[in-house]
């Protein structure tokens, strides 16, 4: 298959497929529709997709990929469908995803994704349809971030509004990460979820343990 340069479409959806994603699909510079989902595939997202930038349709959903969302992936500005969704992916939404002002579908739920959405996200002015359900990200309190997602036809989770920024002297931990504090007498205080700290303030649970 990695001889097929003029290739243009690339089904290979609900198979059985295992392993990592090639990386050499990314020498295939012709394709306009690359499907992969429904597989068992692993490991990243390999960043040479990122070269096949005609492509108009990516679907990697419903396999076992890892890793964070790969910055490259923001240079396939004719790119109108990508579904991410069902997999293990984890870290932030990347700033560069904003370039993709054709996208019209993006799936994003079912994996470990997690922290504020960054406000270059605007830039997607064509976005139907926006699913990031059974994810830790949340929406940051930005009136222009908010009012794009507003403007959305289809989209879930709309209400996951990121904590409020902390006064002075508190201190805010992202859900899904986790913080340890040395505390006088030896003792170590580990507070994971949404925390605020101000005089100590727990939302979601707080664990102490003695070294």
């Amino acid at each position: 298959l990695r001889d097929l340069t003029n290739l243009i479409w690339l089904e290979l959806q609900d198979n059985d497929l295992t392993g990592p994603v090639p990386t050499w699909l990314g020498n295939l510079n012709r394709l306009t529709d690359l499907d992969l989902s429904g597989n068992r595939l692993d490991g990243p997202i390999p960043p040479e997709l990122g070269n096949l930038t005609n492509l108009t349709v990516l679907h990697l959903s419903n396999n076992d990929l890892t890793d964070t969302i790969p910055v490259e992936l923001g240079n396939l500005s004719n790119l109108d469908f990508l579904t991410l969704n069902g997999n293990n992916l984890t870290g932030p939404i990347p700033v560069e995803l904003g370039n993709l002002s054709a996208l019209r579908f993006l799936e994003l739920n079912d994996n470990n994704l997690a922290g504020p959405m960054p406000s270059s996200l605007t830039g997607m002015k064509a976005l139907t349809d926006f699913h990031f359900d059974n994810t830790n990200l949340c929406v940051p309190r930005d009136d222009a971030l908010q009012a794009w997602l507003a403007g959305i036809p289809d989209v879930d989770a709309r209400d996951a509004v990121c904590a409020a920024l902390p006064s002075t002297g508190d201190a805010v931990v992202s859900p899904g990460l986790a913080l340890a504090l040395g505390v006088a007498g030896g003792a170590l205080l580990i507070l994971s979820g949404a925390v605020a700290l101000g005089p100590l303030r727990f939302r979601w649970a707080a664990q102490a343990a003695r070294r």
